[in-house]
């Protein structure tokens, strides 16, 4: 049986959410703030390492143990409660923005289509200290595992700099970083070979071939939906496989799929990724629909280069966004480069432009210039500072917490 005939066939038995329009998130409500007393400074960061997720798979656990930078991206959703906790005792001084949601260091990406910070899982609406205070603590790990402990501030001062620069002039680009002309000059002109690469990233599990099956079929009724100028072959299924990499989104489950693209040679074929929604409602200081249009949203507004193929289904009583990846994809691995604190500097100020001009980013310029606005007037770096430092130490003793909790010296 074809794979229009299957979808056909199976179309009743798959519920598709539609992605809700940009609009919508506005006006979402904020989530209610816990009942339950609030945890030690420090503690709401801690992670138990005999967990039984953490348990049934070790290479994560290693990865966190690597580093206090791997433990940071592990704890997204605590690290974000933790920040709404500050700004909640401290006074919410900045006004609600279009939040990426889980701006660090390696989330900046490199591709064929341009480069900037990417992976827009977390994107939601608060705060704008939400994402400054990530990117910072960031940053700051990054300088201590590299040994450029002595530049921490400055580097932090760099991104402060490049956000400024973006909020007084929206049109604002920064120079592309030394580090993104060094990757993209090695990119593979071999789509075959991008392709190859890709696909070697599926895990085939003989007990969920059906599931899997089932998956591509609702996959593929999306985004002929969504995609109705494209050939319905396009969506042909050539491949699907579980994906298993990341740290943040390591639980996560994760889908790819390779299909036929525009034409019937495997050189123009196209790989679509498949991600669970995740839950956003227990931090307190998100307004955050409990959907995937958050996602949509963040990176319409924020991203330099908005994913191509976008679309949005439900199968098994989750919700998955999908999205086409490009051929060529490289993002910052601190235990490998950037080669200097300089090149470092420079990543850091292209985020700071990219959020600077991304978070007021709204549909109505009145309303954009007014968020502008009262960004600059509240941007106070000293304060910042301070946030940023206090929470990379908090980071680094519940990392070493998680180390004596495994065993590790």
């Amino acid at each position: 049986m074809g794979l229009l005939s299957a979808v056909a066939c199976r179309a009743e038995a798959v519920t598709l959410a539609v992605v809700a329009t940009l609009g919508c998130l506005g006006a979402a409500t904020a989530a209610p703030a816990s009942l339950a007393p609030a945890p030690p400074l420090g503690a709401e960061l801690d992670v138990t390492p005999d967990t039984a997720r953490l348990a049934q798979n070790p290479a994560l656990r290693a990865r966190l143990l690597g580093s206090p930078h791997g433990y940071f991206r592990f704890i997204n959703i605590p690290f974000m409660s933790a920040v709404c906790r500050r700004v909640r005792s401290e006074g919410n001084s900045m006004p609600t923005v279009t939040l990426h949601g889980d701006a660090h260091v390696e989330q900046y990406a490199v591709t064929e289509l341009g480069r900037g910070l990417t992976d827009f899982d977390d994107s939601a609406s608060g705060p704008a200290t939400l994402d400054l205070v990530r990117f910072g603590v960031s940053v700051r790990l990054a300088a201590h595992q590299r040994g450029w402990t002595n530049r921490a501030d400055a580097l932090f001062a760099a991104f402060l700099r490049g956000y400024r620069k973006a909020l007084t002039d929206p049109k604002a680009v920064a120079p592309e970083p030394a580090w993104a002309r060094r990757v993209q000059a090695s990119f593979d002109k071999n789509p075959l070979a991008c392709l190859a690469r890709a696909e070697a990233l599926m895990e085939i599990l003989p007990a969920q071939k059906e599931v899997l099956d089932h998956i591509s079929t609702a996959m593929a009724l999306e985004m002929l939906t969504k995609n109705a100028q494209l050939p319905r072959t396009f969506f042909n299924l050539k491949k699907v496989g579980t994906l298993r990499i990341g740290i943040g989104s390591a639980l996560a489950a994760k889908y790819l799929v390779r299909v036929e693209g525009p034409g019937p040679t495997d050189d123009d074929d196209v790989i679509l990724e498949m991600k669970e929604v995740q839950d956003l409602q227990g931090v307190s200081c998100l307004r955050s629909l409990p959907g995937p249009s958050r996602i949509m949203v963040g990176q319409a507004r924020i991203a330099y280069q908005p994913f191509r193929l976008p679309g949005v289904l439900r199968f098994n009583g989750r919700t998955y966004w999908i999205h086409a990846w490009p051929l060529n994809y490289v993002e910052v691995d601190i235990a490998r480069g950037p080669a200097s604190p300089q090149e470092l500097e420079e990543i850091a100020y292209d985020a700071g432009v990219q959020l600077g001009r991304g978070h007021p980013n709204e549909s109505l310029k009145s309303e954009a210039d007014r968020v502008r606005g009262a960004l600059l007037k509240r941007l106070s770096e000293d304060r910042l500072q301070r946030m940023v430092a206090d929470l990379s130490n908090e980071t680094i003793a519940a990392w070493d917490r998680f180390r004596s909790a495994v065993g590790k010296p």
